[in-house]
This record gives structure tokens, C-alpha cells and sequence, in this order.
């Protein structure tokens, strides 16, 4: 802007072409006689102050209407609260006339969000200690476990096959997602 004021300044009359109405008027001239628009830098931007403030408004406004519209925007990831989510009390039940295993157990949420418990990962280790079999059985359905509490669940492992009655599970939550967002349609 300044390089356009000392383009339109005559330095040998004294007078300069005011950009706004394109009349000649003096150089030390604050406002132009003809438009009454100031001169100067600051006065320049004074009239589109309130359309600047209007607008500034109305972001806040819709800022404001989108976070209650949509109070849950981005899902939590679950990698870093899976330690919240602890398999306990779990069985395994063996239906011999169809040859399906079944492992119910409890999860808790020591956690302060609710998730949903989308896949589980199991670890049937023999009586010794080695590894059998690494099923990742899906619940019947999703469910949310809240905060603080307990949720059931009981899993089909299908035809997982016993060579040791002593078989141990260690159960972990493979998956899970926001429990306050409903769940996705797969």
C-alpha cells in the first residue's frame, strides 16, 4: 500500500490521487474532501471492521453448534487403554455332542470411557505351558462394558480339540472402539 500512495503522490505540487474516488487532493491530507475516506493505513481497514468482527462471530457460532451436534467427532483409538479392559474370571466348556468349546468369561473396565468389545484374542496353552491354539473368536454381537464395571460374554472357539485336560486360556480384548458412538455396520 505504501508503494501505491508514493506512485500517486506528485512531489512537485504536492497533491496525490485518492484511491478510493480518484479525485486529486492534497498529499498531507488525512481524509479526502470529496468521499470523506481516510487517508491513512489504519483508516483504510476501519470499514471493514465490522464486516471482519460479523464473520468472527458466526465461526464461533457454528463452532459452538458443531461440537453439541457432534460431541464425539473422532473416535478414541483403542491401542492405548487396552490394559483397561481386563479378562477375568474366564471357562471353558466343552459340548461333546457337537464337538464345540465354548469360553465365557467377565471383562472389566478400569478405564473412564466405555468401549466395545469387538474381538477377542485367545492363547490355549496345554498343561505345560506351550502354546495349543490362537483362535480370535467374535462376541455374539458387539457390547459395550462402561466404566468401573463388569460385562459377560461367552464365545464359541468351534472345534478347538483337547489333547490335555489341563488346558489354560489367557484372554486379552484384540479390538475394541468408542462405546458412545454406535456401532458400525459392517
Amino acid at each position: 500500500m505504501a508503494d501505491f500512495r508514493a506512485q500517486n503522490v506528485d512531489a512537485s505540487t504536492g497533491l496525490k490521487v485518492c484511491p478510493l474516488c480518484a479525485e486529486t487532493i492534497k498529499a498531507a491530507a488525512k481524509v479526502c474532501p470529496f468521499c470523506r475516506a481516510s487517508q491513512t493505513r489504519v483508516g483504510q481497514w476501519v470499514p471493514l471492521l465490522p464486516v471482519g468482527a460479523s464473520v468472527l462471530v458466526m465461526l464461533a457460532v457454528l463452532g459452538m453448534v458443531g461440537v453439541w451436534a457432534f460431541p464425539h467427532w473422532e473416535e478414541r483409538n483403542f491401542d492405548p487403554y487396552r490394559a483397561q479392559l481386563v479378562v477375568a474370571r474366564t471357562s471353558l466348556e466343552r459340548d461333546s455332542a457337537k464337538a464345540e468349546t465354548w469360553l465365557s468369561g467377565y471383562i472389566t473396565n478400569t478405564g473412564k470411557y466405555p468401549w466395545r468389545v469387538l474381538e477377542l484374542e485367545v492363547r490355549v496353552l496345554d498343561g505345560e505351558g506351550k502354546l495349543v491354539d490362537v483362535p480370535r473368536p467374535h462376541p455374539f454381537g458387539s457390547f459395550v462394558v462402561q466404566p468401573h464395571q463388569d460385562a459377560a460374554f461367552r464365545v464359541s472357539l468351534n472345534r478347538l480339540v483337547f489333547t490335555n485336560l489341563d488346558a489354560v486360556t489367557q484372554v486379552r480384548v484384540r479390538t475394541a472402539s468408542d462405546g458412545n458412538r454406535p456401532p458400525k455396520d459392517d
